[in-house]
């Protein structure tokens, strides 16, 4: 086998065990992805569309993960933007990943609207594009809805369905991952908040989350969290100030070993 077959063989079946990892948000990996009812900054448009109507006014966000699991192949990074609105909010963003035999560009839209003072629903469009030196490109369009029920401040539940088309890559007869999770969050007091969720994958089998956030003070938090299927820990710290938001999480899967990730997130006043 020639050596770049072989490190692309590696790199996919790493990624096929390392995907839920793909999503971005550095507070939200830190809690191991748990947070799927209190997803609510601009990165919620990947990971639950709803969250974008908790966004309290326009932001800008930020995620890079530069060498998962020490293989700088599998380096992924995004973008995203939301503009909260009278009518609801808007959001728009980007990701890549991989390096130069395999590549994989997504471009995302996505809307939200409280419909109600408790109850929030949303959508999102995702074009991907996956291309593979010396084989060609293609590409496929992916629908995602979510939806969060806000109980009151302290208790929210939350859903999000991935890929609700069941759309493929080209012409492949084996669609791309549907992906189910839910969740919900409890905080017993103003400083803590413990969120759980369930996440399950077409092709896995249900994968469960703990994550924790603890906010000793207005400008610093500290999160853990973990997850079986694949088995994870992780954890992370989130520094505020003003309109700067600076995330950082390291996590641990017992099979492949530790990655870092960082996350900006930048809130403009509203008008």
């Amino acid at each position: 086998m020639k050596p770049s077959v072989l490190i692309l063989a590696i790199v996919l079946l790493a990624w096929n065990h390392s995907f839920p990892q793909s999503k971005p948000g550095a507070r939200q990996v830190a809690l191991a992805h748990s947070n799927i009812s209190f997803d609510n900054d601009a990165f919620s448009l990947f990971n639950n569309s709803s969250g974008l109507s908790l966004v309290g006014s326009r932001e800008i966000g930020f995620y890079f993960s530069p060498s998962p699991f020490g293989i700088k192949e599998l380096s992924n990074a995004y973008g995203v933007y939301c503009e909260p609105t009278k009518f609801g909010s808007l959001g728009a963003g980007f990701s890549t990943y991989g390096f130069e035999l395999y590549r994989e560009t997504s471009i995302i839209i996505g809307y939200a609207k409280k419909i109600s003072n408790i109850f929030s629903a949303g959508g999102s469009l995702l074009y991907k594009n996956i291309s593979i030196k010396n084989y060609g490109n293609s590409s496929a369009f992916i629908l995602n809805a979510g939806a969060i029920l806000s109980i009151s401040n302290e208790i929210g539940f939350g859903a999000s369905l991935q890929n609700l088309a069941q759309s493929s890559i080209g012409n492949e007869s084996d669609m791309l991952p549907t992906i189910i999770s839910a969740g919900f969050h409890l905080q017993l007091v103003e400083e803590l908040l413990f969120t759980l969720g369930i996440e399950k994958e077409t092709r896995f089998k249900p994968s469960l989350r703990f994550g924790t956030e603890y906010t000793p003070i207005e400008y610093f938090s500290l999160r853990i969290g973990t997850s079986n299927e694949p088995n994870t820990f992780s954890l992370g710290i989130g520094i505020h100030y003003n309109y700067f938001h600076f995330d950082y999480a390291r996590t641990n899967n017992a099979d492949l070993g530790n990655s870092h990730q960082f996350a900006i997130l930048i809130r403009f006043q509203n008008d």
